[in-house]
């Protein structure tokens, strides 16, 4: 019987044919039809998955050639120059088998020539991307040159021709001469992976610089280091890996793995913003489990070692007196406040004529400011390790993930708990979605019974709730939610396409992401929505910054939305910024639909709807500010847009008793503001010192540990 990952496999590799690609050798041709062919005669023995259902190509695929069994032990040397390798790798999206990179890399009489083809599928659509890149022999960079490829076209992503000090950038259609060091080479995002390699031999052979100009970009500082080695397998096919990160194409840190003949073993990106990629060269594949790990403990090595930068100001016993007090209860604001921290936890907070200072305790000054509790994002991707300084930086002090992948989820939370990394708390809902080419995520399940199985594994691994995903069947969708419930979890997410809102409330769906009401709620019509969400307690994460950053007229300057972007990495604001906010609509066709939105969340908002900020990541940290302040535009009070933020998000994430509010006894977590939100709810990008569990840090270092400009 033939599972739903299998169909993806079969799919994917139907999609990518490598002999369609014109620059591939004889070779590497024979080598991916070869696994081709073994795939589909080998259909009838591959394996379904009667739990949880993951990858079962690794134990399907066996091929008879020795390529495809992993190398015997070896050190792992510095890679030295080879006549030819191809290789074919698995691309691995947010856990999910989704396509193939297939790369030869050649040596000509006067340098190297590298070919590229990457090719997955992203919810049914297909993403296809070739590079080809040449060289000298010392790998110094001729040529290079990226493509996305559809049916019906062929466009042109970047290119770069590096003659001596200039090059010639093409990006997107404009074109630059660009004076480089003598140190440079071009690197475009991180899609294709093989382009990395290339970076790798090129750092060796140069004697290992501290930095490379990369173009496109300024050019922008690119480090590699060499990390230490990892080895997986076991007796005779223990495989020995050295592991590098590269950190500056775009924004994060890559890593990449080469064995110890320098070929490719594994690469793993968080997308720079974007969502998690990893690819895994195919004689490696059945190893996977331990390469997840041996990604997560690399990755976890470099956020310890960002976050140990991070210093408190104080700790302890404190008192922070003079504040204005906004506590989130609802309450007035009280001027001149006094507000005890100990242990951990809120012991007093008031008017600081009636709320003394213990006898003891560090009085800190704050008079002329604002405390108000730390911040939530609702709706987080936690893809790669750089947004966890950067939330705590940006003063979200708590972060509820709406699917990413999983080990290094729970890596990171046991980490921040335990106090070895620095960082706001953590929140999970487990993504699952249906079988085939439209789902979404690492786990996926075609029956109740495989539904039930995914839960009670995200429940084991200790996440909090479910996230639905699209692809799932009414049934599925309704078993899910059910053992979730059993289970004491909740279940949020996206409608599934075979159900409409309603119907998928009432399936169990205690809450909605985005916001995918039709309609004019102020209408009849509308109303007799509202009542159903009311009915049902039903809670929404509207994203409404996300909507907004997507709907963006591309005539329309990012300034007006974020007034932020000389803060941000160059890398940041070059890749992922960039790409953002390309809608072909006019400036005002966009804001009339944005004030639509915003005025369908005030009517449920009005209604007595639950309303959570969340950003869908966006422009990192700066989205969490941008919707509150969309919400006030929308008609929310300060105080409700605030709320939204921290203790209504607590609420719906069951934990209003230690989190959202300043309140006696209560964990320590909050925000000192230069400016009062209530004033102008803006004033919440006024973040001077930010607190969590009574230690208090300095926003502005944060930042920079963060790779921020503050």
């Amino acid at each position: 019987m033939v599972s739903n990952d299998d169909v993806d496999l079969l799919a994917s590799l139907r999609y990518s044919n490598p002999c369609r690609v014109r620059s591939w050798s004889p070779i590497a041709c024979c080598f991916a039809s070869f696994v081709t062919i073994r795939a589909l005669s080998t259909i009838d023995d591959m394996l379904t998955l009667s739990s949880i259902r993951r990858v079962p190509f690794a134990a399907s695929l066996t091929l008879a050639a020795a390529s495809a069994a992993p190398d015997s032990v070896r050190e792992a040397p510095t890679p030295a120059p080879v006549t030819t390798i191809a290789d074919s790798l698995r691309i691995l999206y947010i856990g999910r088998p989704a396509g193939w990179e297939h790369y030869e890399l050649t040596s000509r009489g006067d340098g190297m020539t590298l070919t590229s083809d990457y090719d997955f599928v992203d919810r049914g659509r297909r993403s296809h991307t070739q590079l080809t890149l040449t060289t000298g022999k010392d790998y110094a960079l001729k040529t290079f040159q990226t493509v996305r490829i559809t049916d019906t076209s062929r466009t042109v992503i970047a290119s770069v021709e590096m003659d001596g000090a200039r090059a010639k950038v093409t990006r997107e259609g404009k074109v630059a001469d660009v004076p480089v060091p003598p140190v440079a080479y071009a690197a475009s995002s991180y899609v294709p992976t093989a382009q990395h390699l290339a970076l790798i031999r090129y750092w060796e052979s140069h004697g290992n610089p501290k930095t490379i100009a990369v173009v496109p970009g300024d050019p922008n500082p690119v480090t590699i280091k060499k990390r230490g080695v990892d080895t997986v397998g076991s007796g005779a096919k223990r495989v020995v890996l050295t592991r590098y990160t590269i950190d500056g194409v775009m924004w994060g840190i890559n890593y990449l793995w080469l064995d110890g003949d320098g070929r490719l073993a594994m690469f793993a990106t968080g997308g720079g913003a974007g969502l998690s990629f990893k690819t895994v060269r195919l004689a490696l594949m059945p190893l996977r489990d331990e390469l997840m790990q041996v990604a997560t403990r690399a990755q976890m090595a470099e956020l310890r070692e960002i976050t140990a930068r991070t210093k408190p100001l104080a700790e302890g016993r404190l008192a922070l007196v003079g504040a204005t007090l906004v506590d989130a209860t609802g309450a007035p604001a009280v001027p001149n406040a006094t507000v005890v921290v100990d242990n951990g936890r809120i012991v007093a907070a008031g008017p600081s004529a009636s709320t003394p200072v213990p006898a003891g305790a560090r009085r800190i000054d704050v008079a002329g400011k604002t405390i108000i509790p730390g911040l939530w994002d609702s709706h987080a991707h936690l893809h790669q390790i750089e947004w966890i300084p950067t939330y705590f930086a940006a003063g979200v002090t708590s972060v509820r993930d709406m699917g990413s992948e999983w080990p290094l989820l729970v890596a990171m939370r046991k980490a921040i708990r335990s106090g070895t990394v620095t960082g706001s708390n953590l929140f999970f809902a487990g993504l699952v979605d249906g079988p085939g080419l439209q789902g979404f995520g690492e786990f996926s399940a075609s029956t109740p019974e495989e539904g039930r199985a995914i839960v009670r594994r995200y429940h084991e691994l200790g996440f909090e709730m479910i996230k639905i995903y699209m692809a799932l069947a009414p049934e599925v969708m309704s078993a899910i939610c059910d053992e979730a419930h059993k289970q004491g979890m909740r279940c949020t997410g996206h409608v599934p396409d075979s159900m409409d809102l309603h119907e998928a409330i009432d399936a169990g769906m205690d809450q909605i992401a985005h916001f995918p009401v039709r309609g004019d709620l102020t209408t009849d019509e509308g109303k007799k929505q509202l009542a159903h969400f009311v009915a049902k307690k039903t809670i929404f994460d509207p994203t409404a910054s996300w909507g907004e950053i997507g709907g963006k007229s591309a005539t329309e300057p990012m300034e007006n939305i974020q007034p932020v972007l000389q803060h941000l990495p160059r890398p940041l604001l070059q890749d992922h910024v960039a790409s953002l906010g390309r809608s072909p609509s006019d400036t005002a066709t966009s804001h009339a639909r944005l004030a639509r939105t915003l005025a369908n969340i005030k009517a449920a908002h009005d209604a007595g709807v639950p309303i959570i900020a969340g950003t869908d990541e966006g422009i990192p940290g700066y989205s969490v500010y941008r919707e509150l302040e969309l919400y006030v535009k929308a008609g929310f009070t300060p105080m409700e847009a605030l709320r939204s933020a921290t203790a209504v998000a607590a609420q719906a994430m069951r934990v209003d008793k230690d989190l959202g509010t300043i309140e006696t006894g209560k964990r320590a977590d909050l925000l000192v503001l230069d400016a009062n939100p209530l004033e102008n709810i803006s004033n919440v990008r006024t973040v001077r010192f930010v607190m969590k569990d009574g230690r208090m840090f300095e926003s502005a270092a944060l930042w920079t540990v963060a790779g921020f400009k503050p």
